[in-house]
Parts: structure tokens; sequence; C-alpha cells
């Protein structure tokens, strides 16, 4: 556990991937974007630091984050500089190609301020923006959403279930968690499949899924009986290979971040297994 309490700062969600380059300019569209920016680069810090601390520990960061005014404030302060936008405001952003930026920022507020169908709304208006708005890596991950989404999901109904459940629960919660999971990973797939392939948000998206296969192995662990309490053989071979995947990226990354071996731990690989 030293190990992984030294890891405070390495970030499994990594959602500082979002800081964006907006363009030097005194317009008040863009001013109000920036402030946006600001605000949720804040309160994903914050976030990051306490999800990672309760990922560490596999217990729920949601109440955490609701109890954390902070945080709260950050997203909700994001999205109140986005909602002063008026219709002049939005033609600047799209002929800046900045209203990728908006839409991607403004989802992944509201998913983490638990405002799920907006989130989803708002990552379909992607769909119906053009090519030129909407960069890789917020096409990516507005894609994926859904699947941030169902993994979460799928961890609260985890975490929902009483201490010792019967048998119907057991059986119930079980179907649910696979049913979410696999939900998870097309959409996590269709969002690196959006990506270019050097991209780094593939770190992201890449640690996104393992976290997703995590919640399946624990429901496995608690729910399943015999051969059924474990991974499957085609399971733990993604997740061997989606972690040589995160150390083969992360290896290239400037401060070469050590994500892997936190996912080493968690899925009880060898140190080899996530080599690249």
């Amino acid at each position: 556990m030293t190990n992984a309490r030294s890891g405070r700062g390495r970030r499994w969600a990594l959602l500082g991937l979002l800081a964006l380059a907006v363009m030097a300019s005194g317009c008040a569209s863009v001013n109000r974007l920036r402030e946006a920016q600001a605000s949720f680069n804040e309160a994903a810090a914050e976030d990051n630091k306490l999800r990672f601390d309760a990922a560490l520990h596999e217990r729920a960061s949601a109440a955490a984050l609701v109890q954390n005014t902070t945080i709260q404030n950050g997203y909700a302060s994001a999205l109140l500089s986005l909602d002063k936008l008026d219709a002049r405001d939005v033609g600047r952003l799209k002929q800046d190609k900045l209203w990728g930026n908006v839409l991607a920022l403004k989802a992944l507020a509201q998913w983490r301020l638990g405002l799920l169908d907006k989130a989803l709304v708002t990552a379909r208006e992607v769909q119906q923006a053009g090519a030129d708005q909407v960069l890789a890596r917020d096409r990516a991950l507005l894609l994926a959403l859904p699947g941030l989404i169902k993994t979460d999901e799928a961890f609260a109904a985890l975490q929902r279930l009483p201490a010792a459940p019967d048998a119907p629960q057991r059986a119930a919660t079980l179907v649910n968690v696979q049913l979410l999971i696999a939900d998870a990973g097309r959409a996590l797939d269709q969002g690196r499949a959006a990506a270019d392939v050097g991209h780094p948000v593939h770190v992201y998206l890449i640690q996104a899924k393992l976290a997703a296969l995590r919640n399946l192995q624990s429901a496995r662990e608690r729910l399943g009986e015999g051969a059924g309490r474990t991974l499957s053989e085609v399971e733990r071979d993604e997740v061997k290979r989606l972690v040589k995947d995160l150390k083969c990226r992360t290896d290239r990354l400037e401060g070469k971040p050590d994500v892997t071996s936190y996912w080493v731990g968690r899925f009880t690989l060898t140190p080899e297994q996530g080599s690249c």
C-alpha cells in the first residue's frame, strides 16, 4: 500500500486532458470559455485526488463528491459561465472553431455533477457539429461519455447492495453490472476509435475501460459462484492487453506518469504483464 499511497498525484481519471488552449482574445465569448475552463480545471484537480484515493481503497467517491462543496461549486461555476453564452457568443465560438471545446466541457461538468441525462444530451450535440468544430480529443471523450456513465452506474449498483444480499439480489445485481460494463466497453471503444492512434486521450480511455473491468471483477468476486467468481480468460487477456498498451503510451509521455503499477496491483498481475 505504500507505493499506492505515494501515487496520489497519479490521476487515473486524468480529467486534466481537457485543458484547453483558448486563443488569446478579448471577446466576451472566449472570456466566458476561459472562466469555465478555469473553474472546471480547479474542480477536476480536487476531484482527481478524491477519486484516486477512493479507488485505492475501493470505496465510493460519489458521496464524498456530494459533500465537497468546493468540487461541486467548481463544476457548477463552469456550467454557469457556459450558460451565459448567447446566440452571438455561440456564433463567435463556432467561427473560432471552439464550439467542440464548449460541448466537451459542458458535458463532462454535467456528468461530474450527476446531471446524467443532460450530459448525454449535450454529448449527442457533437453529432450535429461540423467536423471542423470538434477536436479529435473532444469527439473521443463525448462518444465515450455514455461508457463513463455506465461504469459509474455499475459501481453504484455494487455500493447499494447490503452486506449480505439474498440470492435473488445477488443474481440480479450481477446480471445488471455485467450488462452495464458490456455497454460501457462498447462506448469506450467507440471513443478510442474516434481518436488518432497516437493521441494522449487514449491514456484516459484505457484507464476508463480498466476501471469498468475492475468493477466487473469486483462484482464477480462478490456475487459469482464457482468459476464465475473471477474474470473469464478472454476478459483477463483484455486486461493484460490494456495494461501493456497503457505502459507503452505513458512511457512516451513527458514525465512518464507511473499509472501502470496501480492497475497491475488492482488486477493482481505480475509486473512483467504490465511491461511494454
